[in-house]
Formats: structure tokens, sequence, C-alpha cells
């Protein structure tokens, strides 16, 4: 029974509830908090209340809080589209996938035309993997406010996702002349197709003139390099992604000495020993899992293992880890952590085989095989050998110094955030290079190694065992797999949307003076 609100509070309460709300807006969260305390303290089934509760817990990164209050919100005020909205997002990106589709129903049904919410549906919808939904619910809002550049934006990414790159770049281009110091949309315009000119660099050469604020800059430097790449301007694109870089590292906050920590862990926790102590019952042999450095190819065989009819891909997923917290009650923040490993290691493997199942069910259609792609589970290899005996591990492999420079030279939105200094991207490259070597003389024999150099050189020499190792027949449709309307959301959507080449094979030696401080530290192994 859903409990029934107060009678509406009077006006001066609503009055002073609104001055929470503006204080919030205005970031100042302590008056913010002040009020709505007040506010719960007299009105506690004001649902208006818990809500603006929850935005100051999402404010502080306080999930569990917000997520309390969100189900307070829409318990007392079902008919809060917002509320319903932002409970959707929290239980999709905890991976409660069911859950959030319930929510975004809820949405759905009581939204009632406010463009900012349509927008957000749209990006939810996206987050659960339903591409063409989020697709339908930008555009909406898009129609309710044509001028707003970010809802032109995120219609245009949905355009890409889906494979509809000139819609994509239509509405870009409308954006940036309509919004010229727009740097997201610049960069964006910027991957919607190749440049025959440098009549776009011209153009934003001359906001970075005024442009100060490090976000925006990295857009900008990053959409200069890019374009500068295409017109084969090599230094002068290196320079540009070299200013974005150090203009992206300012905003995010890598920790290599975790990073140092949480390797010399995995590679003293799980040994051979280990693994042989290990009884999973889960026997599911669905789950395919795609690993390895970003940028390495992981895309292009997802794309290609996916147009097998016994195959689906689910995208890159991080619901291995949301299995492992499930079962050891971790509320560990961060994706990967030392503290998180070592409570995996002595985690019941059959429990977290069982909810990684459960929680990727939905996403496997009908197709007897799941592609998971996330690149960095490479970390959980043999927690994933433990919960998941029968899936299988395919380590994508690519040149170093290719990997590398196609990594530094990719604004990602928040993960690999040791690729914006050189020598933090070298060092963690080494660190990865020796843990593969590690798992690869312990578990070897429980996963394969495709090369990223021979699957663009000979396409179905190098499938073939790839899809014999999953226990699949040979079908021509994957060597065909760029005609096929898929939705690709990394940041490989245009190229896998063409048959293989091998255009990027031993590209970095247009960089090669500039790649100077990556090869001495990669040394004889680049």
């Amino acid at each position: 029974m859903t409990d029934q609100p107060h009678t509406r509070p009077p006006a001066d309460a609503q009055r002073k509830l609104q001055a929470g709300f503006d204080a919030f807006r205005a970031g100042d969260l302590p008056r913010a908090a002040s009020i709505c305390k007040d506010m719960l303290a007299a009105y506690p089934k004001m649902g208006r209340a818990h809500y603006l509760a929850a935005l100051i817990a999402l404010a502080s990164n306080d999930r569990a809080s917000a997520q309390r209050a969100l189900e307070t919100t829409v318990r007392l005020n079902q008919g809060n589209a917002a509320a319903w909205t932002r409970l959707a997002e929290l239980y999709a990106t905890g991976g409660a996938l069911r859950r959030a589709e319930a929510c975004l129903q809820n949405a759905a049904i009581t939204q009632q035309g406010n463009a900012a919410t349509l927008d957000h549906i749209g990006t939810v919808f996206r987050l659960v993997g339903n591409l063409q939904a989020s697709l339908e619910w930008h555009r909406r809002a898009c129609d309710v406010n044509p001028e707003h550049t970010p809802f032109q934006i995120n219609l245009a990414n949905a355009q890409t996702f889906l494979g509809d790159r000139d819609s994509a770049r239509e509405i870009l281009e409308s954006a940036v002349e309509r919004d010229p110091t727009n740097a997201q949309a610049h960069w964006l315009l910027s991957r919607a197709g190749t440049a025959t000119s440098g009549q776009h660099v011209d153009a934003m050469g001359e906001i970075l003139k005024h442009e100060r604020e490090p976000q925006s800059v990295a857009y900008l430097q990053y959409a200069i390099g890019k374009e500068l790449e295409d017109l084969e301007e090599w230094q002068g694109a290196f320079a540009a992604w070299l200013a974005g870089a150090a203009a992206r590292r300012e905003l995010v906050a890598y920790d290599e000495a975790a990073e140092i920590e949480l390797y010399d862990t995995l590679e003293n926790t799980f040994t051979a020993a280990w693994l042989g102590n290990q009884q999973s019952d889960c026997a599911d042999a669905g789950p395919v899992f795609i690993v390895g450095e970003p940028r390495t190819g992981t895309t292009l065989l997802d794309r290609m293992l996916d147009a097998h009819p016994a195959v689906t891909s689910a995208g890159e997923l991080r619901h291995f880890g949301i299995a492992l917290r499930q079962v050891t009650g971790s509320s560990e923040p961060r994706q990967f952590s030392s503290d998180l490993m070592r409570q995996g290691a002595a985690a019941d493997p059959t429990a977290v085989g069982e909810a990684y199942v459960d929680i990727t069910s939905g996403l496997r259609l009908d197709a007897p095989h799941i592609i998971d792609k996330l690149p960095s589970n490479y970390l959980y290899l043999p927690l994933i050998l433990a919960a998941l005996p029968n899936a299988r591990i395919i380590h994508m492999r690519r040149n170093p110094l290719d990997t590398c420079l196609a990594i530094f030279k990719q604004l990602f939105a928040d993960a690999y955030l040791y690729s914006y200094d050189l020598g933090e991207l070298a060092r963690h490259y080494r660190r990865y290079q020796h843990l593969m070597a590690v798992w690869r003389e312990r578990f070897g024999d429980r996963f394969i190694e495709v090369d990223y150099e021979a699957l663009v050189r000979e396409p179905e020499e190098t499938l073939r065992p790839v899809l014999q190792f999953i226990g699949l027949s040979w079908n021509d449709d994957c060597l065909t797999y760029f005609s096929r309307d898929t939705v690709v959301t990394t940041a490989s959507a245009h190229q896998v949307r063409e048959a293989p080449h091998q255009r990027s094979v031993n590209h970095w030696k247009h960089f090669a003076n500039e790649l100077t401080p990556i090869r001495q530290l990669l040394g004889a192994d680049a």
C-alpha cells in the first residue's frame, strides 16, 4: 500500500521549499540542505521536499541516501516523472535493470512534456540498452525545445549510436551555427565525418583565443587534433592532443599509487592454486568476455561476433563488478580497487556467477551467447574464470605504440583516467603488459588471444578459431558485420561501420618523435 500524503502544505511552506530549490540551483548546498531539513521536519510527507533531499544527496555523491529519498518521493507522489527518471538512473547504474525499466515506464506515463525530463528519460533508456527508445525521447525533447543545444547534442549522439551519421552531422552543424562557442558540439561535429579542409579548425582556433574553461578547451583541442590528423598534419594534430590532454588532466583524479597497489594485489592474490580451490556450480556457458586495453579492436571483434545468429552483444557492461558487489556487500565507489579484489577472492564463486547471469539475463534476447566487451574486465579475469567456469574470455592485443597513441588521442567520458599524460599512460601500459603475462602463465589455457593486426589482415582465418573456441560453427555474416544496422556506443562507432582495413596498423610511425616518452618507457616491448 502506498503512503498517503498529508494535505498540501500552506503557501508559505511551498515558497520556503522553492527557496531551497533556488539555493540548490545556485550551488548553495548548505542553505538548500538546511531548508530541506526544516521542511521535512515540519512536513514529513511532502514529496517535493524528499525530492530536494535526493538532489542534494546526488550532488554529494551519496547514492544510498538519494535512492531512499527518491523511493520516498515516488511513493508520496506517483506523478513525479523527474523523480521516477532519476530513480531509474540510479537503478540502471547500480545494475538493477528490471527496476530501472519499471521506473522508466512510470516516468513515460507521468511526464507532462517538460523538455528536460524528456531528455533525461532518453538518457536513461540509453543506460538500460534501449537505443531506439533513447532516440525517440531525445527527439521529443528537441521537438519541445529545438533551440537548446544540449538536447540537440544528445539527439545527435543517439543517431550516431544507431548509425545515422548524416542526420547527426546535420543536427550538429545546426547546433554550432546557432551556438558557435559550444565546445562539445564542435567536438562531436569533428567526429561525424572526415575533415577535407582547415575551415573548422580555424573556427575552433578562434574560440580557443577566449576559452579558458578546461573541459571546453579539451573538447576543442581534441577536435582540432582529430581534424588535423584527417588532413595529415601530424605534428599539429599531436600538439593539439597534448593541449587537450593537459586540460582534461586538470579535471580527473587519477591515483597512480592506488593503481599500483591494485595490480600488486591482483598478482599476489590470484594464483593458480587459488583458482584450483574454487568450485562454482554456475554452469552457464553463454557469456563471452572480450577484454584488453581500450582502442585495441575490441569493438571490431564484438561486431563480427554479434553478426553470428547465436550471439548477441550487450556492449560494455559493468555487470561483473556489480555482481561482485552484490555478493560481497562492498560499497567501494571505485570501479576497481585492492579491497574489492580481496573481497572477491573470498566470495562464493557460485553466488557471483549466478548474480552475473541474473542481471544480464534481460540482455541476452534469444541468443545462447552474450558478449560483454568491457575492456578492463581483464582485471577480473581470474574471478570470471572462478565464477563462470564455462564462460569464454578473449584477450585482444595490438601493437603497443598504436594502442597508446589510439588511447592518448581519445577524449573519454569517465574512464581510463591514466590516458591524459604520456608518462602515466606508458607506466599504466607496462602494468597491463605485466599482469597479462602473469595471467597467461597461470591461466593461459583458459582464454585465447587475438591480434588486431591479424584480424584486419586476415579476418576469416583469424575469426574461425575464435568461433571454434566459443563452440560455434562458421557463419559468413561475421565478415559482413558492417552492413548491419546495429548499435555501437563506443568511441569506435564510426570506424566499425566499414569493412576491415589496415589504415591504423603502424599509424604510430607518423608520430614517432612525439611518442618518444612512451617509446622510452616501453623499451624493447614497443
